[in-house]
């Protein structure tokens, strides 16, 4: 079963829920709300402590300054940064109205004030961008775990608004036991335990990481390695990433301007540049007649004392193009691990995540709303659950990708590609053509039945093998089901029939199309690292399959909690 078709089954059980509870408005209101989720783009909300670097770093996501940043805690109001035509601010109320702020432009003053808030008085902002980082994604902006405006709702309220979301990036300066309990907490209810992919940590400050300074980074990776081995942390993550989003955003928002600043500071002699980089107070009072005061307080703002290291040591040992200047300086920051990680992790396993969201909700409202005849409804979601050896091998594969499981270089490579790594087709995930499909599965399940009775793997290994192995054993079924191919003659022995020219032309070129037309949609199913997912253009046909099934009630578009949803943590 494909990471769609277990969507499907997913979407299915959502719409038997809603239909279920039709006599009860709220509980069906909230149900629709999820239905309408799994057509819209995938929510990731940014959450973590106060000045973790939450709207800094989603600025450098997303490669515009849309999150107003300041020096105090200010987000007291969750904010959803999604896709739009034209810039659009909307105030959702605890009453559920909506207020549309006019704007032209998105001035982050704007923003800034209506993050500032009450929760009482502001319940979520919506703010919509025409930047195309917003097209496969939406981010939720959260308040911090230990902020205000968390601690005026009650932490509840926090796990309900990660509930909304299909996936997780919480950032830290640096993990502490709060952050792991908090997570937990988030994780606690048995859909989200059983499918611990969602989630990525990342160290959002890392080059302020012990002492600081040009080791600040290595610090931090040394950090991450020994937290990515902590059964705690494994059990609801699999990437622990540092990352300096301050230089992140500042690269990916860099100006002609600002590079010709840098380059000019370059020209400088080695010790000028030492001296400069002493302290802020010295780079921004020191008397430069070249670079104006005004402009080095700027950059010192905006690249912070690292960034303006990295980047001006590139500079001297001969990056002075801007485009290799911007990618050194990517990989520096640690952006471009996160930005792959959130690819191969969230956007290329949309399907499996939105499918996890649709069994939370069910999980939610049978917790918190029993009634008699539950129980055909609560052993679907159980078996499906069980049974959903998709999410076996997304789990496996985060840990392959992190290095939490590690096999030796011609398992590790076997193992992701037969877990479904570069596609989840037969021919993808056994790396043979049609003819040799059975034996090629078969050899596989030998190789990998020998690897579970190795007496040298730990338990984990163990398990990791016993996925694997249950992924081969699929692949074998499903070649036994198969239905057999005629063998085709060589095109040189065809005898072609005597048709009209048109009539021929028409039959040859229908199945060459066909095959085109197959090709490229398997190219949008193996999308590659770089490649954006546009949830618009693959969910179309979902869309109007939901329409037919969902029961005909009026569509809400602010659908309200589930009853008890604030009950727990």
């Amino acid at each position: 079963m494909t990471g769609e078709a277990l969507l499907d089954r997913a979407r299915a059980l959502l719409i038997r829920t809603m239909t279920f509870y039709r006599d009860d408005p709220r509980t069906s209101t909230w149900l629709r709300g999820r239905l309408e989720r799994l057509e819209q783009p995938l929510r990731i909300a940014v959450s973590g402590r106060v000045k973790a670097g939450k709207s800094t770093l989603i600025n450098a996501l997303v490669g515009a300054e849309l999150a107003p940043t300041d020096a105090e805690e200010r987000t007291q109001v969750t904010t959803f940064y999604q896709y739009g035509p034209e810039p659009k601010i909307m105030v959702h109320t605890p009453q559920g109205t909506v207020q549309n702020v006019p704007v032209s432009t998105l001035d982050a003053g704007t923003i800034r004030d209506l993050q500032h808030w009450r929760p009482d008085e502001v319940s979520r902002l919506v703010i919509e961008s025409p930047t195309p980082g917003l097209q496969a994604i939406t981010l939720i902006e959260t308040p911090g775990v230990a902020s205000a405006a968390v601690q005026e709702t009650g932490r509840s309220a926090l796990a309900q608004i990660l509930s909304e979301a299909d996936a997780v990036l919480y950032l830290t300066r640096y993990p502490r036991q709060t952050d792991l309990q908090f997570l937990q907490s988030v994780n606690e209810l048995h859909t989200a335990r059983s499918v611990p992919i969602s989630t990525i940590v990342a160290f959002s400050r890392a080059d302020e990481t012990g002492s600081g300074g040009p080791d600040g980074l290595q610090a931090a990776e040394r950090i991450a390695e020994k937290f990515r081995n902590d059964p705690t942390l494994r059990s609801f993550a699999q990437h622990l990433i540092p990352v300096v989003g301050l230089l992140g955003q500042a690269v990916t928002t860099m100006t002609d301007e600002d590079f010709n600043a840098l380059a000019n500071l370059a020209r400088l002699s080695q010790n000028d540049l030492e001296a400069l980089l002493l302290s802020a107070d010295r780079f921004v009072n020191s008397k430069i007649e070249s670079i104006p005061g005004p402009v080095r307080q700027r950059l010192f703002e905006r690249f912070g004392q690292f960034g303006l290291g990295r980047a001006l040591t590139l500079l001297r040992s001969g990056v002075t193009e801007p485009k290799k200047l911007r990618t050194a300086l990517l990989d520096e920051s640690g952006l471009n691990s996160l930005h792959e990680t959130v690819h191969q992790q969230f956007v290329e396993r949309q399907d499996a995540l939105r499918a996890r969201s649709a069994l939370l909700a069910v999980d939610m409202v049978l917790r918190a709303n029993p009634r008699p005849g539950v129980q055909q409804l609560q052993g679907e979601f159980e078996r499906m659950l069980a049974n959903a050896h998709e999410w076996d091998e997304l789990r496996l594969l985060s840990a392959l990708d992190s290095g939490q499981v590690r096999f030796t270089r011609p398992l590790q490579a076997e193992a992701k590609r037969l877990l479904g790594a570069f596609g989840s087709s037969p021919q993808e995930r056994l790396g043979s053509d049609d003819g040799a499909l059975a034996e090629a599965a078969a050899a596989a399940l030998a190789r990998w039945r020998q690897q579970s009775v190795n007496p040298l793997h730990d338990r984990v290994h163990r398990d990791a093998v016993r996925t694997v192995l249950r992924s081969c054993e699929r692949l074998v079924v499903h070649q036994a089901n198969a239905p057999q191919r005629p063998a085709q003659p060589h095109p040189s022995q065809q005898q072609p029939v005597q048709q009209p020219a048109q009539q021929q032309t028409g039959q040859h070129q229908q199945p060459a199309q066909q095959q085109r037309g197959r090709r490229s949609s398997e190219g949008q199913h193996r999308s590659g690292h770089h490649q954006v997912v546009q949830p618009q253009q693959v969910q179309q046909p979902r869309r109007r399959r939901a329409a037919h099934q969902a029961p005909p009630q009026q569509q809400a578009q602010h659908p309200q909690d589930p009853p008890g949803a604030h009950s727990r943590p």
